[in-house]
Formats: C-alpha cells, structure tokens, sequence
C-alpha cells in the first residue's frame, strides 16, 4: 500500500471514531463505559495522520529535483508504474469498512438475533435485596429474569414491574426482549420474557416498547432457557433508545 493511502486510511479511521463518538453510535458497537477510549483513539489516530501527510509532504518536495534528473537520465519507470497502479487500486479496497463506519449507522441488533437463539441464562448471583416500595418497580430485563428464575423469596409474588424492550413474535405468541452486552455487540445475547394478555399480539417486529404487569407462575424456573411470562397490564410504544443494549 502506498504511503498516500496509508495516511488517507488513519485520518478517515480516526474520523470514523471520532463521528461516531460525537454522534453516540458508538453505544451500537460497545458499552457507554468505553467513550472515552474511543476519544483517545480518535484523537491520536487523526493526528497520526495528519503527521504522516505533512512530513511526506516535505518530503516529496525535496525529493522533485531528485525525480527530474532521473529522468533526464534516460530511466524508463514505465513498467514499475503500471504495478504500482494496480497495487493501489487494490490497497483502496481496504477503505470499505472504514467508511461503511464513517457513513452508516448501523442498527441494533434485534429480533432476529434473538430468535436465532435459545434463552441461555445463568445468573452470576443468586443473593437477592428486597425490592423497592411503590406500585410499580421499574426492572432491567437482567433483574427481571433473573429474579423470576432464581429467587425463591417470592418477591416478585403480587408485585407489577415496568419493563423496557422489543418485540419478538414468536410462534407462542409476543416475546419482549432486550439484548445484553458485556464488552461490544460481539458477545450480546437476548433475555426474554413471553407477553400475556393480546396487547403485543399486532405489533410488528423490534417495536419498543414499556409495558408493565405481573409474573405469572409457571414453568421449571432453574431451566437455563426458562422464559417467565407477564401478564401484560398496560403497553406503550416508545422511540428506540439511545442505548438499546442492557449492560
């Protein structure tokens, strides 16, 4: 690959990072606690960049004379050229993803991902607090499945929860789901819960969603791929957010 292209490729990366840092797309690839390294990668990447172009620029100027008199010399660069043209065409290729990056924001990953696998769920820590006084408990999906499979406080027993997710239609009717991330998007696996009551039952495919109702009783709850079911007392539709992934 050519310098030229070289340099063209760390300003646009660094670019890349930077834009999607600004613009918070960032949260579609990896966890909010990561902003700040992509930042400094950015930073450092761009300005590597800028470097390179300014010292090959003083370079080449110095080296015009030098290119003159090889020519006048008789040397036939021709054939050398002509590989080099071909070699950089290819190098160019290399700038695909990096401004696939730089130019569309990919979306989340949603309900296709989750019915492509099963519910696969061991929970780190089965010690449970009490939960929080008041009508309504609002619940990460993590908290809400976990609870449901694993504490047997009977804590969620008679108590409504908020939750916050997408729909997945599945062949036993609406699922309300939401993907969790440890790191990146690489290691995201989707946590679920099964819709009871019809309100979800139109409702196309990644449709968010905050609905609120009880667990309903039922099933082996230590199964790794339990899915608990709510019945669904109210449901509201709401814009994606802008971090659509449970940390």
């Amino acid at each position: 690959m050519k310098r030229e292209t070289q340099n063209i490729v760390l300003l646009l990366l660094g670019g890349a990072l930077l834009k999607i840092a600004i613009t918070g797309d960032y949260l579609r690839y990896v966890k909010g606690a990561h902003l700040p390294w992509i930042v400094i990668a950015g930073i450092i990447t761009v300005l590597l960049g800028a470097v390179a172009i300014v010292r090959d620029v003083r370079a080449s100027s110095g080296a015009g004379a030098d290119d003159d008199s090889a020519d006048a010399a008789g040397d036939d660069p021709g054939h050398d050229a002509h590989h080099h043209e071909h070699g950089a065409r290819s190098a160019w290729l290399i700038l695909a993803p990096v401004l696939a990056v730089l130019l569309v924001a990919p979306p989340a990953l949603g309900a296709d991902s989750v019915l492509r696998e099963r519910q696969n769920f061991q929970p780190a820590d089965t010690e449970f607090g009490p939960l929080p006084a008041g009508d309504v408990v609002p619940m990460s999906m993590t908290d809400f499945v976990t609870r449901a499979g694993w504490d047997e406080s009977g804590a969620l027993e008679e108590r409504t929860v908020r939750l916050t997710g997408f729909v997945v239609p599945t062949e036993d009717g609406p699922q309300l789901a939401r993907m969790v991330i440890g790191c990146c998007a690489a290691d995201a696996f989707a946590l679920r819960a099964q819709l009871d009551g019809g309100q979800a039952d139109l409702l196309p495919a990644d449709t968010w969603v905050v609905v609120t109702g009880r667990l309903v009783d039922g099933g082996d709850r230590r199964d790794t791929d339990y899915v608990p079911a709510v019945e669904v007392q109210t449901l509201r539709e709401i814009p994606e957010p802008g971090d659509p992934y449970e940390t």
